[in-house]
Order: C-alpha cells, then structure tokens, then sequence
C-alpha cells in the first residue's frame, strides 16, 4: 500500500516524500536535445532488488515486483496489478533536455487513491550506456524529491523542504493518502532541475533501468 499511495507507477519503489505537479511542466518541445530512449520492454530496479524475474517471460507474466515497463513514442506503459486482473496502462512520458535529463510521467492513479486533478511526478535520469543509434539502452535515475527524507522512520515528509519547494494540503477523497500528510510542488524549471540533481545525495541509492528487447511479449 505504501508503494501505491506514493503514486508512482513507474516501479520506482522509492516511497513518499515526492514532488508532485498539478500541470505539466515540460513539453514534447523540452525534448530536443535529450536522447530517446530505446523503444521496447525496459525493466526498473533499484537498491538491492531482490525480485526475480526471467526476463525472457512475456512482460505478462513477470511478477508484480519485476518493474517492467514499454517505452514508446512519448509513452510509457505496464500491468497495473492493484486489481484482481492486471491492466495494461499508457502513460504520457517526456525527457526534458540539460543537466540533469528530467523525465516526466503523467500519474495514472487506480484502487483506492483518487486526487483531484492530475499529477505529474520527476525522474532525473543519467544515460550509463548506448545502442550504435546514440539511444540509451541503461540509465541511473532517482526521483525529485521535497527535501531530505526525515530520520523518523514513522513520517514519510521532509521536515526540511529544500530552497523553492512549495508545501500544499491534500486535496482527495482518500484517508490513505491523507495519512501521509502535505504534498510539495515546484513550479519553476530551473528549481526542479536544481532539487532534481540535490535530491541524488538525498537517496541510499540511484534506480538503474536497463532495456531487455523490442517487444514486450
């Protein structure tokens, strides 16, 4: 449930403590100069995952703890499994071009969380290794974050926002996510890409994401 009610369905398994937009902050255009990434099934993991996972499987049939993803133009989709019968969802996704690459996915919420409005959360991404057509075939990412996460392990907020983070209430009809407390927002790109590349220090470890083939099945 912690996982789910930190709404990132991306598999970044990274828990709260997240920056969260209403709006889109970046374009398709904000993509120029930014690599693409290689189309095709992707697999997500981060710190010392201990799923397995035969990658040779159909994403289908991969576990709920495989991270598995399918990057397409602009997109990207997986198997929500927060159901009884797993869904198949398309997210939009945007690579935002400097330093650091921001990727920026569109929230596709389900089961018991419901926001008011959309939600847009930020990966900075690092490219570690290319095909022969320039586009990274691995990449270490990590989530923007609020500030750095709190010592009590029973609290899932900063206590200390970092410089030009903007703390807002809840809006939703859901007690789990009223639970967690405030949200924080940014709404200058230039201080999300400045928390973006802070907020690398704040984590025990960086995401890696690597590509596995064309197709997903």
């Amino acid at each position: 449930m912690r996982r789910l009610a930190c709404l990132l369905a991306l598999a970044l398994l990274t828990g709260c403590n997240l920056v969260i937009t209403h709006k889109p902050m970046f374009t398709a255009a904000d993509g120029a100069g930014a690599p693409s990434l290689r189309p095709g099934l992707w697999r997500m993991e981060i710190g010392e995952d201990k799923c397995q996972v035969d990658e040779s499987r159909p994403l289908s049939e991969w576990p709920s703890c495989g991270g598995g993803m399918v990057v397409g133009a602009g997109t990207v989709s997986y198997f929500d499994r927060d159901g009884d019968t797993p869904v198949f969802k398309t997210d939009p996704l945007v690579l935002a071009a400097g330093q650091p690459i921001l990727g920026q996915v569109k929230l596709s919420l389900s089961g018991s969380i419901k926001l008011t409005g959309d939600a847009y959360a930020y990966v900075a991404v690092r490219p570690t290794k290319l095909d022969e057509a320039g586009r990274p075939t691995r990449f270490e990412f990590w989530p923007v974050q609020c500030g750095p996460p709190t010592k009590d392990a029973s609290k899932y907020f900063t206590d200390q926002p970092a410089a030009g983070v903007k703390i807002e209430p809840i809006t939703t009809d859901s007690d789990v996510m009223k639970s967690l407390g405030p949200l924080c927002t940014i709404d200058d790109p230039a201080i999300m890409r400045r928390v973006a590349a802070q907020s690398e220090a704040w984590l025990p470890h960086v995401g890696v994401g690597h590509w596995v083939r064309d197709k997903a099945d």
